[in-house]
């Protein structure tokens, strides 16, 4: 749970800095938001395999 968690936080937080720095610098910004989307997406992951086993 927690490292879903963490995950999940960690991707939410470079999701919105990419959102925030493509306003400027547009290649690095997409780059941080498409990174974040995908630990969100591993966060998810996580999630259900953490609620199967139980």
């Amino acid at each position: 749970m927690y490292k879903g968690m963490l995950l999940f936080i960690f991707g939410l937080i470079m999701y919105m800095a990419g959102i925030y720095l493509s306003t400027k610098w547009t290649a690095i910004g997409a780059s941080i938001g498409v990174l974040g989307g995908v630990l969100m997406g591993a966060s998810t992951f996580f999630y259900i395999t953490k609620r199967r086993n139980q």
